[in-house]
């Protein structure tokens, strides 16, 4: 059943004196959690925090690219001795270039 442009008006009233009384509402929580914010960061913390959940995958993963890189790395090496050491001169020549000569030309 449509409704009329009064009824409309009616109800878009009764959603802003709603809205009005939650943004209040809203005003003291955030009050509330800036408060415990600062009562939080005085605290000191109770010691290390065992990652859950992604982080761990994450950890995993990183844990197994790592150990398949240290595979091709030995491989290389057994097939060329020494690469590791020149590349690894390499780079800290490199790392030394100012930021402007790093580009190839």
């Amino acid at each position: 059943m449509p409704l009329t442009n009064v009824e409309r008006q009616r109800l878009w009233r009764e959603r802003l004196r709603g809205n009005a009384a939650m943004l209040a509402q809203l005003a003291v929580l955030q009050g509330r959690v800036a408060q415990l914010e600062v009562e939080l960061a005085d605290r000191p913390v109770a010691g290390p925090v065992m990652p859950t959940g992604q982080l761990l995958e994450a950890y995993a993963a990183l844990r197994w690219e790592r150990d398949e890189l240290a595979v091709v790395l030995a491989q290389i090496e057994a097939y060329q001795p020494g690469i590791a050491d020149k590349a690894k001169a390499w780079m800290e020549q490199v790392d030394r270039m100012p930021p402007g000569r790093r580009r190839g030309g």
